[in-house]
């Protein structure tokens, strides 16, 4: 389907809102602006091209078809990376001396 591309200007907590399907409010000041493009439905696209030349922000919610278009998900499994090797690292750091202190003491914890 096509889809629309709007610069705006969002804050990581309007990001965050996004990504887990919630509305959110946009200025009118951050319509145009900022170093964000999404892709909205043309619907979406007019709603928002209308509060614009009124001087009005607007509430709007993104079906996850236009978050994907949008790349905003990507963030979110790169992030679950990072994690994920901080996860076994430091998995790795507590197993090893866990090991050798469960070796010398095994008739506490067997």
């Amino acid at each position: 389907m096509y889809m629309e591309q709007i610069q705006i200007s969002i804050s990581p907590a309007q990001l965050s809102k996004i990504r887990r399907g919630l509305p959110i409010q946009i200025s009118h000041g951050s319509i145009g602006n900022g170093d964000m493009v999404i892709a909205v439905h043309p619907e979406n696209a007019k709603k928002m091209m209308s509060a614009f030349k009124r001087g009005k922000g607007l509430r709007i919610k993104m079906d996850e078809n236009e978050v994907r278009a949008s790349g905003l998900l990507d963030g979110i499994k790169r992030l679950g990376k990072k994690v994920e090797k901080g996860v076994v690292d430091v998995g790795n750091k507590v197993a090893k001396p866990a090991k050798k202190f469960i070796s010398k003491n095994p008739k506490t914890y067997s």
